[in-house]
């Protein structure tokens, strides 16, 4: 009986020592310009918390890449999303013609973004139309290891058949770092 015990314990305490280690590093710029780096969120003023760049470490490595999927000249990137503490997991469309990130309305559901709690915007179109959206602001939208928080959101219609992603990943999270895209091994190097 004894010796089952201590197998047991054994087994569960070698699961615990193998689990990958999750830590984040948060970044953001003070009124001085100073470039700060705490490993708390809590440890940022308020007023920097809209503008917070987050980087991820596994077992004290910076994770550096991302997996994508490429098919027919598009990336299609993994994306987790947070408006009021609820996180949906999407695809969306890389897409460095769009200045702003989209969803769509179903993503917009899941999220529990109402359209009483939301903006009316206009987004024009890459063929010059306008279009009217509604816009929202979410806790954060994060890439592999990459994080952005209070990030602006359009919600845009769609009709149509159904598209194989649920939004644009535009410049507004593409701008602020550096990366590279390997499309032969179909991940994103992420460069800071």
């Amino acid at each position: 009986m004894i010796t089952r015990s201590y197998t047991l314990l054994f087994v569960l305490l070698s699961l615990f020592a193998s689990a990958p280690v999750h830590a984040d590093l948060f970044q953001y710029t003070d009124k001085d310009g100073t470039t700060v780096f705490v490993d708390d969120e809590g440890k940022i003023p308020r007023k920097y918390r809209d503008k917070t760049k987050t980087t991820r470490f596994v077992d004290g490595v910076k994770d550096t890449k991302t997996s994508v999927r490429i098919q027919n000249n598009k990336v299609f990137v993994p994306v987790t999303l947070c408006y009021r503490s609820r996180t949906v997991d999407v695809t969306m469309l890389l897409d460095t013609g769009a200045s702003t990130s989209t969803i769509s309305f179903d993503v917009a559901k899941r999220l529990g973004i109402r359209p009483d709690t939301t903006e009316m915007g206009l987004a024009r179109m890459a063929d010059g139309r306008f279009l009217r959206t509604f816009v929202s602001t979410l806790d954060y939208l994060m890439v592999g290891p990459k994080s952005k928080s209070s990030v602006q959101i359009s919600i845009m219609p769609t009709s149509g058949p159904s598209l194989p992603f649920d939004g644009l990943l535009g410049m507004d999270f593409l701008g602020d770092f550096s990366y590279h895209l390997d499309v032969n091994s179909q991940i994103i190097n992420w460069l800071q």
